[in-house]
């Protein structure tokens, strides 16, 4: 794919040429919001997850890509309120738990944070994510 090889305006023309054929694709707004947001326009990238919500409101990755955009915007509450909806959508996500703990991290949210990683790590753990896991074991070490 485009994306993946790092041709996100390609990427995008692709998604928009799906979205005119197809414009309840709720999966091309996701793929063209993540596309945006890896080049910074998390504005936009915003937009295509609400899209991508309003046509398929369980999709907990459009929750948490629109809550990683959030955070790169400071809005860090309503980022976390994105992330507690990705993880009632899909509970065992590690990744999910990673950024709402640094969210929760950057507020004061201490302990709620910690909570998040070592809940996160042992999804991680679960999974046999070995690189998360010793990523999230070194945060929580830095946060002791």
């Amino acid at each position: 794919m485009k994306h993946e090889s790092g041709q996100h305006f390609a990427a995008i023309t692709d998604y928009d040429i799906v979205i005119r054929l197809k414009p309840n694709d709720a999966d091309a707004y996701l793929n063209r919001g993540i596309a945006k947001a890896d080049l910074g326009q998390h504005f936009a990238a915003i937009a295509d997850y609400d899209t991508a919500i309003r046509l398929k409101p369980n999709n907990a990755d459009a929750y948490l890509n629109r809550g990683i955009a959030k955070g790169n915007l400071e809005q860090y509450a309503a980022a976390i309120t994105d992330y507690d909806t990705a993880i009632r959508l899909k509970p065992d996500n590690a990744m999910i738990y990673v950024f709402r703990g640094y969210s929760k991290l950057i507020l004061g949210r201490t302990l709620e944070g910690k909570q998040d990683l070592r809940t996160a790590l042992r999804f991680a753990t679960q999974k046999g994510n070995t690189d998360l896991k010793s990523r999230i074991e070194q945060q929580l070490r830095e946060l002791d």
